[in-house]
């Protein structure tokens, strides 16, 4: 049964992987973007890892967040820096544990944030931006520990 304020949107990738290396392409797309592994675990580093386009993805969700509350709190942002740091226990995705549920174990993200605002509205646009950032909250959901900074 769907919730009465549920507001859906289904988003779609077509992928497309050509064997080891293990590069996979996004295809069916006005852009491009290419996945692969450094070339020390195997591949040939023609582009970001899985992993590091999941935690730009948070980054870039947690900056659209950032505007969409800042204007919601009438406060004008002029830039934000986010840095973040995702710890992953790979014993399942290497086959060293039946599954990789409960993998994602700790987040570190601080966010700098220039503009016309207060620290007390950083905090506030902060938590706001921490309660309702879908990837933070399906890390936060998965067990994950967030320690999450805000700060001008």
């Amino acid at each position: 049964m769907a919730q009465e304020n549920e507001h859906l949107e289904t988003f779609k990738v077509k992928a497309q992987g050509k064997g080891w290396p293990t590069k996979v392409a996004i295809i069916d797309t006005e852009w491009s973007l290419k996945l692969d592994e450094p070339t020390e675990e195997g591949g040939s580093n023609t582009g970001a890892n899985p992993m590091q386009y999941f935690a730009a993805s948070l980054a870039g969700c947690q900056n659209e967040q950032a505007q969409v509350v800042a204007e919601e709190l009438s406060v004008s942002i002029t830039s934000i820096d986010i840095d973040l740091e995702i710890d992953l226990d790979l014993a399942g995705f290497m086959g060293m544990a039946d599954h990789s549920n409960g993998s994602y174990k700790k987040v570190r993200m601080t966010a700098v944030v220039r503009g016309d605002l207060t620290a007390a509205q950083v905090q506030e646009l902060g938590e706001k931006v921490d309660n309702r950032c879908p990837i933070l909250g399906l890390l936060r959901s998965s067990g994950c520990e967030i320690s999450s900074t805000w700060g001008i």
